[in-house]
């Protein structure tokens, strides 16, 4: 896209599994994110799944949640956004945890 080769950003369109986890890689590295990096099959089936299309980041729960759905791609991309997202996700478990009563033995 335009916006893309005006900041010298050319990637090609993936036809691989490899090449689009390279493509996901550069991306997270050109935009210095600190959260672990899951990269959807070539075959989509995760974006058909929770209608990923255009490319959103989500962030789905333990229970198989969505928890936060960003806006669409490029533009939509706010890491800091999904960053905080979980984090209170992990605090609200780990809050939920505290209060469960535990089982005597």
């Amino acid at each position: 896209m335009a916006s893309n080769k005006r900041v010298n950003i050319n990637i090609a369109q993936p036809k691989t599994s490899a090449e689009r986890t390279l493509a996901a890689v550069h991306c997270c590295d050109s935009l210095k994110m600190s959260l672990p990096l899951l990269v959807d099959g070539i075959d989509d089936t995760v974006g058909r799944t929770y209608s990923g299309f255009p490319d959103r980041l989500y962030l789905i729960d333990r229970e198989g949640r969505v928890a936060y759905k960003g806006g669409r791609g490029p533009y939509g991309y706010k890491p800091r956004e999904l960053e905080q997202s979980l984090i209170m996700l992990l605090l609200d478990e780990a809050t939920n945890a505290k209060h469960q009563p535990r089982d005597k033995k």
